[in-house]
């Protein structure tokens, strides 16, 4: 039967059963990778389709790249175990061997990991929030401009710099979009992003920079890879709050939003 996997947001597949197990023994499936075959009724972590126990029997963990089910940092290969079809770095095998002799389920595990990342996540997410609310203020003033324009004298310049909103504006809303859902592809577009915010001096350097950092550092990576995701399925019941810095420059955001508003209005007539 023919398998489907994941690897980077982006959906691989059909493979046979053969080529699969191989995937597996190089370590480009991990127990944590989202795959699917017919008979699934949704896509899975491949630790939870009962045939995970190939990975124990290869008597070797991932390849290197691995990320840490637990701390969420990526270590070689040579550097991790494998428990319950899940790789561990050596200071976290420890405990996650204790709880495992006390009869703790790994879902139990997936619970730690979920609440260790949990304000991560979340500022993660208010990122996308403050993405969408800047696309939609950039569609407006695109959308104003060119309206503006028809109605007006200088139909072509007005055209032109609304249609740059409107462009500028759609890829921000899209990438907020990204973000909101954790897909890994966003960190490109949103590094570029904020890297051009970062001339935006003072509140733009500082916004963005802090962006850069919930993006781009150890527990953003974990945030965004396919592990993490498979551990929000494990772990409905938890949910995520907006952190108060996140407000404060939603707030922020907001004000200067206004403003470019206003002084798009006033420069229009």
């Amino acid at each position: 039967m023919d398998w489907y996997y994941s690897v980077g947001g982006e959906q691989k597949g059909p493979v046979s059963e053969t080529d699969f197990q191989q995937l597996v023994h190089d370590g480009i499936v991990t127990s944590q990778t989202l795959v699917w075959r017919p008979g699934m009724t949704q896509w899975q972590p491949y630790s939870a389709t009962g045939s995970a126990g190939v990975i124990s029997e290869l008597g070797q963990p991932p390849a290197s790249g691995v990320t840490c089910a637990s701390c969420g940092n990526r270590f070689s290969s040579s550097d991790v175990v494998s428990l319950e079809g899940r790789a561990y770095c050596a200071t976290c095998k420890p405990m996650v061997a204790q709880r495992l002799r006390e009869g703790l389920t790994m879902d139990s595990a997936a619970e730690e990991t979920r609440k260790k990342h949990l304000s991560h996540e979340s500022s993660v997410r208010s990122v996308g929030v403050l993405y969408l609310i800047g696309g939609t203020g950039l569609l407006l003033v695109g959308l104003g401009a060119v309206l503006t324009a028809i109605a007006g004298d200088n139909i072509v310049e007005g055209v032109l710099f609304g249609a740059i909103f409107l462009v500028l504006g759609g890829m921000q809303f899209w990438v907020g979009l990204a973000i909101r859902r954790l897909k890994s592809w966003s960190r490109i577009p949103t590094g570029i992003l904020s890297g051009i915010g970062l001339l935006g001096f003072p509140i733009g350097t500082i916004i963005n920079g802090y962006i850069l950092y919930l993006v781009f550092c150890e527990k953003g990576k974990m945030v965004f890879s396919d592990e993490y995701r498979a551990v929000i399925q494990q772990t409905p019941h938890i949910k995520q709050r907006t952190s108060i810095m996140v407000w404060i420059i939603l707030g922020l955001l907001l004000v200067i939003l206004g403003f470019v508003i206003l002084s798009a209005v006033l420069g229009q007539r």
